[in-house]
């Protein structure tokens, strides 16, 4: 949720897309797992933490782990759920730089990322956005316990309907603000968010030391390789 906002970014001129995935995660054994890193920031037992202060933002979400974004990144998290969901994000935004003629590999991609977990009756996100704006940069989340719900999202002015799909992942270019809709059910409603940024960005940003993770993809040149053999 680090802002590097800047005026110079204009639109691409191509229709707005979401870029989805449908992983195979264990959702029950990675709610769980969510469940008690957030019990681990709530008690300042995972180092880095530290206390909610004026100074945080987003606390009208209720949510300690989305107030304590910038003192964790939940791909530095030790569960296969969070390493098949950030292995999997690589190859979303390479087909995301392919649909907005955006070269990969020279942006040098850093990811940071955060999980929310929503109760009805104690807060939720409203209308908000991430940075950028617009390709080359990008944000998205991740649903482990979100269904029904929507997140509403307003791409260039109007008002669209992304219904949640537990175990689905999804990507948009950042420049679109959205927010979390209301449901009717207590929760615990779970999802895992990131932000993916080019590396000059984020030094022209001075954001925070020891946060962003390089977003990696390895091309595959195996087959080729052998064939020159």
């Amino acid at each position: 949720m680090e802002y590097f906002l800047s005026g110079k970014n204009k639109p691409s001129g191509k229709p707005h897309k979401f870029f989805e995935r449908i992983l195979d995660n264990d959702l029950q054994d990675l709610s769980l797992f969510l469940q008690d890193q957030y019990s681990k920031i709530e008690n300042l037992s995972i180092k880095g933490i530290t206390e909610v202060s004026k100074s945080d933002y987003w606390k009208e979400s209720g949510s300690v782990s989305t107030i304590k974004w910038r003192d964790y990144n939940v791909f530095q998290f030790y569960h296969p759920g969070v390493y098949k969901l950030y292995k999997e994000l690589s190859d979303v935004i390479k087909e995301a730089c392919s649909y907005y003629d955006i070269d990969f590999d020279k942006q040098q991609y850093m990811v940071q990322g955060w999980f929310n977990i929503n109760y009805a009756e104690v807060g939720k996100l409203d209308w908000h956005d991430h940075g950028g704006p617009y390709a080359p940069y990008f944000h998205g989340f991740y649903c482990v316990k979100a269904e029904p719900s929507i997140t509403y999202y307003k791409v260039f002015e109007k008002e669209t309907e992304n219904h949640n799909i537990d175990n689905r992942m999804i990507v948009s270019e950042m420049g679109h603000p959205h927010a979390m809709g209301s449901w009717d059910w207590e929760g615990p409603r779970i999802t895992i968010a990131y932000d993916i940024m080019p590396l000059n960005s984020i030094i022209e940003a001075k954001a925070s030391p020891q946060h962003w993770i390089p977003l990696l993809w390895k091309k595959k040149k195996i087959i080729s390789f052998l064939k020159e053999l």
